[in-house]
């Protein structure tokens, strides 16, 4: 059995899932991998064999999605040209981690493809939706990547077809440690907002930028640049964890015991819907960071306690379901 594995290239999340992933189907099944969108930090350390600019969310500055800057970086042409090109007919299956270029080339040649995602989770009725209106969000849920099938991620199992979350390998294998500083990684917010928030408040604070070049200290909080192993160390040992309400990031968080409040991107549907299920969790949601929440976060840092999470890895379910279906 042949299998194209598509992996969304835009954030990080997608690409941590595979990376556990795809060495498992690889024991399986012969595996090429599909890589588009270009902004992700995290190296893939499989061979890729198809690279495409595909779709990418551009945002603000502010903690949101720019809808007007994403709309018109779309190239119709390209994208097309892309679908084209992509030889999905030689394949047995297509596996889509929200990646558009290999589904919809797969829905237009009826190519059978699975929906293997954290957004088939969250449009799935029976998980936490939000109740804010994101007409566009919701209409991006539901008809970016079309599949024949769907099997989700989320932070519980909302149904038989919704697994808990991928976890690396290097966060299951970490020991936990409490060294009083908090970790911030907002990239939807300029590194000068963040640090009008945080200089206000007594503790301590790393802020993880892309748009920081080296690291340095200012007053309490120490500025560093995305690295992924720095990264993970201060995650291992921080007090607590400060972050958007992806899916990756603060599932390692709830993993590894540490307290954490999300603030969902703005204009970001999926966001929104993944803080409704932090909420339920008991995890601290804020919908904007600036200087009228610094009381918030405050008491958030004295008061607050890490949440109870169960996690099993469910990684050889996962495999052993998608190929006993097909």
């Amino acid at each position: 059995m042949k299998i194209l594995y598509a992996i969304q290239g835009t954030g990080n999340g997608h690409i941590s899932r595979a990376i556990a992933l795809v060495p498992e189907f690889m024991k399986h099944v012969e595996v090429d991998v599909l890589i588009s969108g270009t902004q992700s930090q995290i190296e893939f350390p499989f061979p890729v064999k198809y690279r495409f600019k595909g779709l990418s969310f551009k945002s603000t500055k502010s903690g949101g999605i720019s809808i007007w800057k994403t709309l018109w970086l779309i190239n119709p042409l390209r994208l097309w040209k892309e679908m084209k090109a992509l030889p999905v007919k030689n394949y047995d299956l297509v596996i889509t981690d929200f990646e558009p270029i290999s589904s919809w080339a797969s829905k237009i040649r009826h190519v059978k493809c699975i929906n293997l995602s954290h957004q088939a989770a969250v449009r799935n009725p029976k998980s936490p939706q939000s109740h804010r209106a994101f007409l566009l969000g919701r209409w991006i849920i539901k008809h970016y990547c079309p599949a024949t099938t769907s099997y989700g991620f989320h932070f519980e199992s909302y149904t038989e077809n919704i697994f808990l979350p991928i976890l690396r390998d290097e966060v299951i294998h970490a020991v936990p440690k409490n060294n009083g500083f908090y970790v911030v990684y907002l990239s939807g917010y300029g590194i000068n907002q963040l640090l009008d928030v945080f200089k206000e408040i007594d503790a301590t604070f790393i802020l993880f930028s892309k748009d920081i070049g080296i690291e340095e200290q200012v007053k309490n909080c120490r500025l560093k640049p995305i690295s992924n192993d720095v990264f993970l160390a201060d995650l291992t040992n921080c007090k607590g964890v400060i972050c958007g309400a992806g899916f990756e990031l603060p599932s390692e968080a709830l993993y590894l015991n540490k307290k954490l409040l999300v603030v969902p991107y703005s204009n970001h549907y999926e966001q929104y819907c993944n803080a409704e299920a932090l909420s339920k969790l008991g995890v601290k949601v804020l919908y904007k960071i600036n200087k009228s929440w610094v009381e918030e976060i405050r008491k958030w840092c004295d008061q607050e306690k890490a949440v109870s999470y169960s996690w099993h890895d469910q990684r050889s379910l996962i495999i052993k379901r998608i190929l006993e279906d097909q």
